[in-house]
């Protein structure tokens, strides 16, 4: 196992492979993860000298790492004490959610319907892998198996713009949805959710999938704002 699978795969458990090199795009990708899988915390330090000796790596490796995952949304620098793990206000998530549901029901309106057979066993394929994950309760594969599903999903509506914009703010949003990714009812109704949009997909219900993708956003962002209100103020 390389080094960069390794460090995706658990914080404290790491398998060292002495040629490989450790990039910033490696780093951001685990502790992505970790923060999204609920190993690290809103409000969370991350300390340069521990991700230095986590990732075999320089100071200025983790720092650019640090600037990039400020950059995306999902940590935040405080002058004179550090980075740590963005915890989003209220009215910052709400913010949020308002632009991604604007851009997914524009995309929702842009999906060729009646859907190309390849573009439909492509979503069916990624949810059965995905529903095989929950079943698992592999919380790693569900989370990059959803990132898959909905960027199959949006991809369809073939406006490259629409798209990466859509990703970029589902990225901001992986600090928020680390509370329903572990919790086994939010599992399985977003696996019925999937479900259910690609029956709508399928029957041509532009109207029904519209309303499909607003509810999916709903659940982590009220556990999100329910939490904040006990644990993050």
């Amino acid at each position: 196992m390389s080094r960069t699978a390794a460090t995706l795969e658990s914080r404290n458990s790491e398998t060292t492979d002495p040629a490989a090199v450790v990039s910033v795009d490696d780093i951001v990708a685990a502790v992505e993860e970790d923060i999204v899988l609920g190993r690290l915390h809103p409000k969370e330090r991350l300390v340069e000298e521990a991700m230095m000796e986590r990732f075999d790596c320089k100071r200025h490796v983790v720092r650019q790492a640090l600037f990039q995952l400020e950059s995306i949304g999902l940590v935040e620098r405080i002058k004179n004490r550090g980075a740590f793990v963005k915890s989003y206000p209220p009215e910052e998530v709400e913010h949020l959610y308002a632009m991604r549901e604007i851009l997914e029901l524009a995309a929702v309106e842009a999906l060729p319907l009646p859907a190309p057979p390849e573009w439909l066993a492509e979503l069916e394929d990624i949810h059965r892998r995905y529903s095989e994950a929950v079943d698992a309760h592999d919380l790693r594969q569900v989370f990059h198996l959803n990132i898959a599903f909905h960027r199959t999903l949006f991809r369809a509506a073939d406006n490259p713009f629409l798209y990466e914009t859509i990703n970029e703010f589902a990225q901001k949003a992986h600090g928020i949805r680390f509370i329903a990714i572990a919790d086994k009812d939010s599992l399985a109704q977003a696996r019925r959710e999937h479900q259910t949009m690609i029956d709508a997909i399928r029957d041509q219900d532009r109207e029904r999938l519209a309303r499909l993708c607003r509810e999916h956003l709903l659940p982590s962002k009220n556990r999100y704002l329910s939490l904040y209100q006990h644990a993050f103020k």
